[in-house]
């Protein structure tokens, strides 16, 4: 005989089925909280590829019209002199 065969302590026991644990269903509340969980990653990483391009928009407008014009600079001394003053 070729091959020798093993005792049957050294035999290659199959694994014991593990026991599942019965799965549970979510409630409404934990949905919820996943659902929530996954817009604010995906808002946040919205954020962080829109706000600089948006940014960075602005600029390429800005250099495109050579500066800012004057019309703008006014109104926005206007708007910050209203709100230190508190209203009208």
């Amino acid at each position: 005989m070729w091959f020798k065969r093993k005792p049957q302590a050294q035999w290659a026991q199959a694994p014991e089925p593990e026991t599942a644990a019965p799965k549970t269903r979510l409630s409404w509340f934990e949905k919820r909280d996943r659902r929530r969980r996954r817009r604010k990653l995906f808002e946040e990483i919205l954020g962080w590829i829109l706000v600089p391009a948006l940014i960075y928009l602005v600029y390429l407008g800005i250099r495109a019209v050579g500066g800012v014009p004057k019309e703008i600079v006014d109104f926005g001394n206007e708007i910050v002199g209203i709100v230190l003053k508190g209203g009208r």
